[in-house]
């Protein structure tokens, strides 16, 4: 079985910034590169790997993380609580106003 010769390591890092700039999927990027949307996804996994290697998260960072998966979990919980509020609300208007 014939396998593909290598892509270079600027061809692979242009891709991964393709990929996250966040105007084009992932698959949207592999598919106009002609590439796997598999092989693209690894090659992001390890990008991500190495550029924290070279440059580690900062304390600040850290804690900026943590905090912003708090505020999701949050963000979470309010929108299920004021889901069940709405729904209360529109049980009540009705029980109030029976057609």
């Amino acid at each position: 079985m014939k396998r593909r010769g290598k892509y270079s390591p600027e061809f692979k890092e242009q891709a991964v910034r393709r990929a996250m700039s966040g105007s084009f999927t992932i698959k949207e990027v592999a598919e106009s590169l002609g590439i796997s949307y598999f092989v693209l996804r690894q090659w992001k996994a390890e990008f991500l790997k190495n550029s924290e290697q070279i440059n580690p998260p900062t304390d600040k960072q850290m804690k900026e993380s943590e905090e912003l998966k708090k505020l999701r979990k949050e963000i979470v919980k309010l929108r299920d609580e004021n889901s069940i509020l709405k729904k209360f609300a529109a049980m009540l208007s009705k029980e109030q106003n029976p057609d």
